[in-house]
């Protein structure tokens, strides 16, 4: 439980921050992986091979288990030579998730992924499109992306780069160069100071609580619930951008 100094904190950042109510004291999830439920078996978080599929006996598996490590958290997966390899051992797939198997940039071999191809996203019925899909389906922290790999690539669901606008309790949920703006609609990862968008790199720099701050820009409803466990922020143009004359909309907590 959070103490009385940090729950006081806290509300006078969110007050300050501009972005949510005083009234409220909820926690958020924390991005990268903190509060984001990840599946259970092919996407699951890792760092080594033996922490992927440990309801799958020894041997049973169609192919070696990998920890994929390039991305955040890790990616439990397996080698396989086609889609009918992936979850076809008892106990690989707890859940309705579709799998394909496929190339991952420059890895060799073909691995078994999440799919988000486009025959699946539409078979869901209860999502608007497919970053929606892995998001509500997969993990907050997933996007649908291409596997890459060349000609050969598919679209699956995999790990994103958080960054700001993610959801935090403190700055060891946020990336390295961020800090959390601990609001009581989930936290937002951001950074304090900028002067101009190049300051934000892809991100948007936003005046608030007469601070400015980066923001994550958005054209849909799916580009502010990635990495955050909790949909709570919106997509918004009412809020004052620091570059004159600039127009758009931002991801918003509350």
């Amino acid at each position: 439980m959070k103490s009385r100094v940090r729950i006081v904190s806290a509300l006078f950042l969110a007050c300050f921050f501009g972005l949510a109510s005083c009234g409220d004291d909820t926690e958020g999830g924390g991005n990268g992986g903190g509060g984001n439920k990840r599946p259970d078996e092919t996407g699951a978080a890792c760092e080594v091979a033996d922490d992927c599929y440990p309801d799958v006996a020894e041997g049973d598996l169609q192919g070696e288990a990998v920890c994929i490590t390039r991305v955040q958290d890790g990616y439990c997966t397996h080698t396989c030579e086609t889609d009918d390899d992936c979850c076809s051992a008892e106990g690989e797939c707890k859940s309705s998730l579709l799998e394909v198997c496929s190339p991952f940039e420059s890895m060799d071999g073909t691995h078994c992924f999440v799919s988000c191809e486009d025959a699946d996203v539409q078979g869901a019925g209860d999502v608007a499109d497919e970053q929606e899909f892995c998001q509500k389906k997969a993990s907050a922290d997933f996007i649908c992306r291409s596997s890459g790999g060349g000609s050969a690539n598919r679209n699956i669901c995999a790990p994103a780069d958080c960054g700001v606008g993610a959801d935090c309790d403190s700055a060891d949920d946020c990336d390295p160069d961020l800090e959390c703006i601990a609001t009581s609609s989930g936290g937002y990862c951001t950074r304090r100071g900028c002067a101009t968008n190049a300051d934000c790199g892809n991100d948007v720099c936003v005046t608030s609580g007469g601070e400015n701050f980066c923001y994550r820009p958005c054209t849909k409803a799916s580009d502010c619930s990635r990495c955050r466990a909790d949909t709570n922020a919106t997509c918004s143009a009412d809020v004052t951008f620091a570059v004159d004359g600039m127009t758009g909309s931002v991801c918003v907590p509350g």
